[in-house]
């Protein structure tokens, strides 16, 4: 019988595995588990999960839903396999953070109640191992499933129990994420005073945090995220309680689109569409409509019903400018893209 270790197999080796892009370097044979699970094992887990979430960022939930089931699927019986109590708490951090990604993934291609399933999963297995930044970063992203349909109270509900979390841990960084997240569902309430206060405190909180040696989960809340964060907070101020927020919310969006790295295609893609809105909010119609199509060209290359979710509000101020023939190019295309 072959070890565990033996046991992985890239996915290219496999002419029966689906098609995952190269992003799931490695394939877990579930019927060689019984064996003693070792660190090598657990391993080779966590650098499959990173594997996979570098292509979410990248290129969407839609390209790695199928790599990460698989992942998912072939990881879970290492969980009753014999191993010791120092390997079984790691390995309880690594299939939590594949639960946590999973859900991420499935929040993002549209499975809100498949993703809501992954995060509770994943918050149980955090809580039996007592990794509270992980704790912390799955109630983040809980938070932000019911921000995006629009649930702002329990959105803010689940970023308050990840401050908890963060708290306990001492995780600065962590807190500084979820501070600013708790601003941008204010700033959508129109709660003007509370998204500023609660921003102001989530960039002390990041800039005071210890950034060596940041866990996979939260390695993507670099400095470009958080000015897009920012921004996008900055946004919806310009929605909700005045239009001079936009002018602020162009320099953060602009800064942020500048500091992402291709790895980061989707995220640079929802600043555009928050930087186009802020254009036209503002009356810049020509830059609007000009961000606007070049967010349309990079969201060709992402497979995520969250970014054509976002299209949605900036088609609607853009028919604001009916009298604009870009204005109505760019509301018509997102429309056709939405409607695909």
């Amino acid at each position: 019988m072959p070890s565990v270790g033996q046991a992985y197999a890239k996915i290219g080796d496999d002419p029966a595995a689906p098609d995952l892009g190269g992003a799931a370097r490695y394939r877990i044979r579930c019927e060689v588990l019984p064996v003693m699970i070792g660190l090598s094992e657990v391993t080779r887990l966590e650098e499959a999960t990173r594997a996979l979430r570098e292509l979410d960022y990248r290129s969407g939930g839609e390209t790695c839903l199928d790599g990460v089931r698989l992942c998912l699927r072939e990881s879970l019986p290492m969980l009753t396999a014999p191993t010791s109590e120092h390997v079984r708490r790691r390995l309880h951090v690594a299939v939590a953070d594949l639960r946590n990604l999973a859900g991420w993934v499935c929040f993002d291609v549209g499975l809100v109640d498949n993703a809501q399933n992954h995060f509770c999963h994943a918050l149980a297995l955090a809580g039996l191992a007592r990794a509270d930044g992980l704790t912390a970063n799955v109630c983040y992203r809980l938070g932000r499933v019911f921000l995006h349909h629009g649930h702002f109270d329990e959105a803010l509900r689940y970023f308050d129990l990840g401050q908890l979390a963060a708290s306990r841990s001492g995780d600065g960084l962590a807190a500084g994420m979820l501070s600013a997240n708790a601003a941008w569902a204010c700033a959508k309430k129109g709660a003007e005073h509370s998204a500023r206060t609660l921003l102001d405190r989530g960039q002390e909180q990041f800039i005071a945090a210890n950034r060596s040696g940041v866990a996979g989960w939260a390695e993507f809340f670099t400095p470009a995220d958080l000015s897009g964060l920012a921004g996008a907070v900055h946004t919806d101020l310009a929605v909700t309680a005045g239009r001079h927020y936009a002018r602020t919310a162009v320099v953060l969006l602009t800064t942020a689109i500048d500091g992402y790295d291709e790895g980061m295609a989707r995220s640079r893609t929802f600043g555009e569409i928050s930087l186009a809105t802020s254009h036209l909010i503002e009356g810049d119609v020509e830059a609007g409509v000009d961000v606007g199509l070049r967010a349309l060209a990079s969201s060709g290359s992402v497979g995520s019903a969250r970014v054509r979710d976002r299209f949605r509000p900036l088609a609607s101020h853009a028919r604001r400018f009916r009298d604009h023939g870009g204005a109505r190019e760019l509301a018509g295309r997102i429309d056709a893209v939405s409607a695909a």
